[in-house]
């Protein structure tokens, strides 16, 4: 006999941010998304709605980036970092050490991008084309 399976469907607000921050969990560093977490619930339910939208930074990704295109600077570049990535580029990732240590840091400095990036969309006003 065949298990039913049923969609899982969240209706409350908290439940709704709960579950994208479980979803999500690799993704921040779990201590610092906390002190967001009052103001996310804040949030009016249309803009809770649009949390799963936020297009974030993958950890394993930039890691991957890092080791393979960090000489060129592509890992600081995907965690939306441009002045470093220039500064990288142009020093030609310092001769091979700094490439080498962002290796190790990228996956940190991916969850920082995380954190901006939700906080900016927290607190940043709501355009008119987005509130339609």
């Amino acid at each position: 006999m065949k298990k039913l399976e049923f969609p899982l469907v969240v209706h409350d607000k908290k439940s709704k941010i709960d579950f994208f921050l479980a979803s999500r969990e690799y993704c921040f560093d779990v201590p610092q998304v906390m002190t967001l977490y009052n103001s996310l619930l804040a949030l009016p339910e249309e803009r809770v709605d649009k949390l799963t939208s936020l297009k974030l930074v993958s950890p394993v990704a930039a890691t991957l980036l890092s080791l393979f295109l960090g000489i060129f600077a592509a890992d600081r570049f995907y965690c939306r970092n441009g002045k470093l990535g220039v500064a990288k580029l142009f020093s030609v990732a310092a001769c091979g050490f700094w490439w080498l240590a962002d290796i190790f840091a990228i996956r940190s400095a991916a969850r920082k991008a995380n954190f901006r990036i939700l906080r900016k969309f927290i607190f940043e006003p709501v355009k008119e084309e987005d509130a339609d």
